[in-house]
Formats: structure tokens, sequence, C-alpha cells
């Protein structure tokens, strides 16, 4: 049974989430006049989410977030099929965000509670077993989201293994910082990105294997630009595209460091992203069609949020000079992910 949980903070946001996806449904936070204004894309019901066109609103996605090259892998002198459950791929698709019955549509077990600090927490956990959507050995996951009384929205993933696996956890938000009153894009939203290096991906958004250079381009963000700039742009084709989904190389030595920050000047509204994860995908929702009826009545059309997801490199699996996502017995896997709300 699916259940709803709402968290608050002493200054008076609130989150809500549900054990169906682990998903972070909604985020209240004030601008400068402290209006609060929900900023997550999402429906008013839950039901929706289990029948819209885009599936990973505020899901924790796994076992591996993004594509999995031919829906497959090789570990331990065997080979693993997955499911193949992308739209991307020649001559078969390839493996998507854990598959068709991913964590993002799971049950999960669901207990709120109080940390040391008197801050609310939800931990949603549960075990993936055996072979589920292909994956080798039974992962026992917990997903916790505390509502800080700094503003912050903390992740904390931990998974551990009878087996070797792959474990590559995420949040997939969709953030709007004007508020989801109102048909709003996000192209007038300022974004920073600590990087100006990117994964290079084929077409397929698939890795080639090559770490390369944004500087002196539209996608370098270190200093700053509106999301507009950057679309246009017949760079990676993604002027034709209307937007880009591009995973940013993060060097942070495995601590919490700022990755990326995203303001919306009309509210005031800031949202800076700190994470252990080496990777930043950026994905302006370019696939967006207005077929999803979101929140307040509102569809959501190409660039209507933008998924900022800490995580580790995309198809790891197939590469041996990308961090490792593999996660062996006696190893406990760790994400950690801090969204912090502010206003300028």
């Amino acid at each position: 049974m699916e259940r709803v949980i709402t968290l608050c903070n002493r200054n008076g946001l609130m989150a809500r989430f549900t054990n169906y996806g682990a998903r972070w449904l909604a985020m209240f936070v004030p601008d400068r006049q402290g209006n609060l204004k929900d900023v997550l894309l999402g429906f008013d019901d839950l039901a929706s989410y289990k029948e819209a066109h885009e599936q990973y609103y505020g899901a924790i996605i796994g076992r591996v977030c993004g594509r999995i090259r031919n829906a497959g892998f090789n570990l331990g002198g065997n080979y693993y099929k997955l499911a193949a459950n992308d739209v991307y791929g020649k001559p078969e698709p390839n493996h998507l965000h854990g598959g068709f019955k991913g964590f993002h549509c799971c049950r999960w077990d669901a207990s709120a509670g109080i940390n040391r600090k008197g801050e609310q927490t939800v931990l949603f956990t549960r075990l993936s077993p055996n072979g589920e959507e292909g994956y080798p050995g039974n992962l026992k996951v917990s997903v916790r989201y505390t509502l800080t009384d700094n503003d912050s929205l903390e992740i904390e993933c931990r998974a551990v293994t009878d087996c070797l696996t792959p474990i590559n956890l995420t949040n997939h938000a969709f953030f709007n910082l004007t508020g989801v009153q109102k048909r709003e894009n996000i192209l007038s939203h300022r974004l920073q990105i600590c990087s100006a290096q990117l994964i290079d991906c084929d077409d397929n958004l698939l890795p080639t294997g090559e770490i390369i250079s944004l500087e002196g381009t539209v996608l370098d963000f270190r200093k700053g630009r509106t999301v507009s700039e950057a679309l246009a742009t017949d760079y990676l084709n993604i002027r034709q595209q209307k937007g880009f989904s591009l995973a940013y190389v993060l060097s942070n030595g495995g601590d919490s460091s700022l990755a990326a920050e995203l303001y919306e000047e009309s509210s005031g509204r800031k949202l800076s992203i700190y994470t252990n994860q080496p990777s930043l995908q950026v994905y302006t929702g370019y696939m967006m069609d207005g077929s999803d009826v979101g929140k307040n009545g509102i569809p959501y059309f190409s660039s209507a949020g933008i998924a900022l997801e800490p995580q580790g490199y995309p198809d790891a699996v197939h590469w041996a000079n990308f961090p490792s996502i593999l996660l062996d017995v006696g190893e406990e896997y760790t994400f950690k992910a801090v969204y912090r709300f502010t206003v300028d």
C-alpha cells in the first residue's frame, strides 16, 4: 500500500515523500517575500506517477541509473542479461534506469522519525532479490531523507550485497524554482556547475570512454549562465533537440562538496547541491511533450524542469578507466547528496 509522508522543519519548509519508488514528491520553499511554493515537478495524486510518460519524477533510480550498453555486462566470468527497456540502442535497446521494474516503481518499507538534532526524517528500505531485472546478488538498500533546520534536504543511500554486483543510485527530481503554479519553464534559471569536464557520449547517450573539456563552450557553466544561453548552440546537436542530457565530471575526492547551483531571479530562490558522487547528470527535460499533465493541471513540455542528478559514471560496467560502481561482499555502498535552499 502506498503512503505519503510529510516532513517539516522549524522554518516552515515542507517536503513530501512516498514509498512508491521512495519518491521525493514535493518541496515547499520560500521566495524573497517568504511565500512558500513547491519547486518539484510531479502530480497531485499518486496514481498519476504510475501512468506518466516520464516515469521517474522524484524517484530513487536503481540498481543502476542511466544506460548500460546492449542491456548486459560481464562480471566474474558470467554474462548478465538485463532488461532492454531504453528507446535508444541498436540493434537491441539498452538498459535504462534499472529496468522495467526498477527501484522507481517498487513499494519500499517506510518509517518516519526524528534524528538527534530533532529534525524530521523518513527511512525507506527494501531487499532487491538476486536476479531482479537481471542483476546478480541480494541487495539490501536503504534511503534516508532528512529535512534539516538549515533548509536542506539530505539524501543518504546505503547498500550491502551477498554477491558482487553493480550499484549506482540517484534521485531523479525535476526542479523549477519559480514554483509550480503555472506553466513556467527553466530557461531563465541561472545554472552553475563546478566542472568543465564532460563524460563524452554518442548519439545513443552512451559513453565513448573519453573525458572531454568544455572550456570555451556554452556548456562550461563554471561561472554561471542561463539555461537558454546553453541551448542556443549547435554544439552536440543541442539546438536541434532543444535540450541536453550531459554527465559532468566532479572532482570531489569522495567527500561531499559543492557540485552545482541553480538560481531563479524573480523569486530569489537558490538551490545548492553537495555530493560525494563523482559525476552529475544534467537533463533539461527535452523529451517532455505535454502528455504529462502535472500539478495544478499544468502540462509539462520541454524545459518544464531540470534534473540535477549526482551519481557514478554512466555505463561504468563497460569502462575500466571509469570509477568502479561494483559493490562486493563485506563492503557498503554510500551515496550522499544535500539539496540546500536559500534566498538571494
